[in-house]
């Protein structure tokens, strides 16, 4: 059962909250530093790691971030011009 007083961005019923493309892009472009990591962002927005590396490659098919191996496990992430173009 859903509440009216219950924000949307809480968690439902077992279910994590929603973050938006929009939301991640700034989340990299606002970042200190050029790169970051899922690691990183799933902290700064409260999703879970597999949840932001899911979003992420998503974001990278559609030409809005780059991703590079940084080694046998790790990955960094940064934002396009085309990225940084959709936000306001």
């Amino acid at each position: 059962m859903i509440f009216s007083h219950t924000p949307p961005n809480q968690i439902l019923m077992g279910r994590q909250k929603r973050v938006d493309d929009d939301e991640i892009l700034r989340a990299i472009a606002i970042s200190p530093d050029p790169i970051v990591t899922a690691s990183e962002l799933s902290e700064r927005l409260d999703y879970s790691d597999d949840g932001i590396r899911n979003r992420l490659s998503d974001l990278e098919e559609g030409e809005l971030v780059m991703s590079r191996d940084v080694g046998a496990r790790a990955k960094v992430w940064w934002i396009t011009t085309q990225g940084r173009q959709r936000l306001p």
